[in-house]
């Protein structure tokens, strides 16, 4: 789920709860200045308790607090289920249901605000054909419409021929109230309230709340100022009427009967201000539900949870890519390893000898409807042994995923999607993609719940890894036997052998040192043969971002005497050598080509230079026949220098 839905549904649940609490224990008191701080403080807060993370503090709680803590649902785990949801959609349209979702809302709230600039235009209109007719602190204007006494900012705006003078008073006197005790806010925010959050029923209660309660205010401050009850009652009922403008303060609110209650209600007692006091758990409540879950381990120096190993990955068929659920898996251990044994790494992979005594059986496990298994364990303590799951469902060619732990700590692992084909499926193979454990629990990258922020990200990569498992296969079926070196198919590059090298836009061609297009690699006129001799992968070792093939030989033995032409030979002084012209000129280092990007490229030092000479013509095209020049560098004794020429002299 987007942080951002998740921050605006933490939001509404807070308003939830503050205008439900409001509803139930706090509207019908006559506590009315309690109630509007309570209602403007409390919702400027749910905007910002989201942002407080209290689980480093519930830490260091009791076990019995512990438990009550536990109660409370956690919203973080509802968010985190949307993950399924966003994936399914995803299969069928390009966007996720949390881009859609984020869409109405966004547009949902371009309407609201263009409702407000509606109704701040009509207010305009207003002001403009309104005509002032007093100023002495508060701005008095006199409209000629037959409108409702409303105020705003403050000004105050009423029709003086709709009301006899003693009813002006009165109503002056409402609108007063409004604006001395800056009741505008109050509105305007409400309004902001219901902009952002116009999909909640919540926002819209707690937007009449606000309402009704600022009358409510007014109301009581005109009773006070010694107007007769009943008199001011029916002043209330000789106004109503349709509201016109809904972002002022209105005389007249949505329910009138409600307010005359509350005028002939008795003041309530003040030892009923002990509700008020609620307010904390429920804020203690809401920080504990909206907190995020922080891991309960400390990484060892390798960057692992120490003490601690998570198997998990994603299971899927490889023929269809979909997740294959309720899939048993063995969860195996064993190999003792003594102090003097290492783990064996080549290729960014950890391995240990199938040669070993065989894995002892703990249990087995379940995949999910997302194919999604998990498994942990705390291995403090044990010996050092390898753990592995294992597919125990004979239809399916097999497949495992271990983490090895030395001395009681993790010390290499992956989290792997794995793509499984049916043994009765000879020319359909799978494909197994990690995420390399050291790399997932890296810095702070993993803070919340380690099962939940794991499957999605496995999910989010499933797609990915599925389109390269689907392309290989179609690959396999069409080329029984590639004739070229490299075929491009679909968007991928293969060899002869069909595997997977490269992908177009990413994967590089060079061709003795020179880059080419990929189909250069495959033609031979004119060309020995093209031979591949060194890759550079990328950073995950799935695929290689460049391939440099020659077309020439490394090494040969020393040609004839008819060959060592002096035109041909020319020894260059080392000191005004420049070495920077092994970067992009084919040499012979100690008898071996080197080519940039091809076999080892070594290059040395001109302090370790003994001897330089640049080969031409026919010697030259010797070594190889597209070159009619050649460096020929000697860092090693005459006798070291592998397949040297006869020089004389020399």
């Amino acid at each position: 789920m987007s942080p951002y839905i998740e921050y605006l549904l933490k939001v509404s649940i807070g308003l939830m709860v503050m205008t439900v609490f409001y509803q139930i224990a706090l509207r019908k008191f006559t506590f009315y200045n309690w109630n509007r701080w309570y209602l403007l403080g409390y919702s400027v807060l749910t905007f910002f308790i989201p942002f407080i993370n209290v689980d480093s503090q519930l830490k260091g709680v009791n076990p019995v607090a512990t438990k009550v803590v536990r109660m409370v649902p956690l919203v973080q785990d509802y968010t985190k289920q949307e993950i399924i949801a966003d994936r399914e959609l995803s299969a069928v349209s390009s966007f996720y249901l949390s881009d859609i979702v984020l869409f109405v809302i966004f547009a949902g709230g371009l309407l609201m605000l263009f409702r407000a600039g509606v109704a701040a235009y009509a207010f305009y209109k207003i002001k403009k054909k309104a005509r002032l007719i007093s100023n002495q602190g508060v701005k008095l204007y006199d409209v000629s419409k037959d409108i409702m006494p409303f105020s705003f900012g403050g000004s105050i705006f009423i029709n003086r021929h709709l009301h006899d003078e003693n009813d002006l008073k009165e109503i002056i006197l409402h609108e007063y109230i409004h604006i001395r005790q800056k009741h505008t806010i109050d509105i305007l925010w409400a309004e902001l309230i219901c902009v952002l959050n116009w999909y909640n029923p919540f926002a819209w209660m707690l937007r009449a709340a606000i309402r009704q309660n600022l009358e409510f205010i007014a109301d009581r401050a005109v009773l006070e100022n010694g107007t007769d009850a009943k008199a001011y009652q029916y002043l209330l009922l000789k106004v109503v009427g349709v509201r016109e403008f809904r972002i002022a303060s209105q005389f007249n609110f949505s329910s009138l009967k409600q307010r005359i209650m509350m005028m002939n209600k008795m003041k309530t007692a003040r030892i009923h201000l002990i509700r008020f006091l609620f307010v904390l758990p429920l804020l203690c409540v809401l920080l504990v539900a909206f907190r995020n879950i922080e891991n309960n381990f400390t990484k060892n120096k390798g960057g692992f949870p120490s003490g601690k190993i998570f198997i998990a990955g994603i299971v899927a068929d490889a023929e269809t890519g979909k997740p294959i659920a309720g899939m048993p898996l063995k969860v195996t251990s064993g190999f003792k390893m003594n102090k003097s044994m290492n783990i064996v790494s080549a290729g960014g992979e950890a391995f240990i000898s199938s040669s070993f005594p065989p894995l002892e059986y703990i249990t087995t496990i379940k995949s999910d409807e997302n194919g999604f298994y998990w498994f942990e364990k705390d291995v403090r303590g044990d010996s050092s042994q390898v753990y592995r799951v294992t597919i125990t469902d004979d239809e399916y060619k097999d497949m495992f995923l271990q983490v090895i732990v030395k001395n009681g700590e993790p010390r290499w692992g992956a989290f792997n999607v794995s793509f499984i084909a049916d043994k009765n499926k000879k020319d359909l193979s799978g494909g197994i993609y990690r995420i390399d454990q050291k790399e997932f629990f890296a810095g702070n990258k993993v803070t919340g719940d380690v099962k939940l922020i794991l499957k999605k990200e496995l999910l989010e990569k499933q797609e990915m890894f599925w389109e390269e498992c689907h392309l290989k296969n179609s690959f396999k079926q069409a080329y029984k036997k590639p004739k070229h070196n490299i075929t491009k198919f679909g968007k991928g590059y293969f060899d002869q052998s069909r595997e997977l090298v490269g992908w177009e836009g990413v994967t590089e061609f060079y061709l003795d040192g020179e880059k080419v297009p990929y189909n250069e690699v495959n033609s031979s006129v004119g060309k020995s043969s093209v031979t591949l001799l060194n890759t550079e992968r990328d950073s995950e070792m799935r695929f290689r971002k460049k391939l440099f093939y020659y077309t020439y030989k490394t090494n040969l033995e020393a040609p004839p005497a008819s060959y060592l032409k002096e035109k041909d030979i020319e020894w260059l002084d080392i000191d005004a050598f420049d070495i920077t012209s092994m970067d992009s000129e084919a040499y012979f280092l100690d008898g071996f080509r080197q080519t940039y990007g091809v076999g080892s490229n070594l290059k040395p030092s001109k302090s370790e230079i003994k001897r330089i000479a640049v080969f031409r013509g026919k010697l030259a095209r010797y070594y190889d026949k597209n070159r009619e020049k050649i460096l020929w560098i000697e860092t090693r004794p005459v006798d070291e220098v592998y397949g040297r020429p006869a020089f004389a002299g020399r």
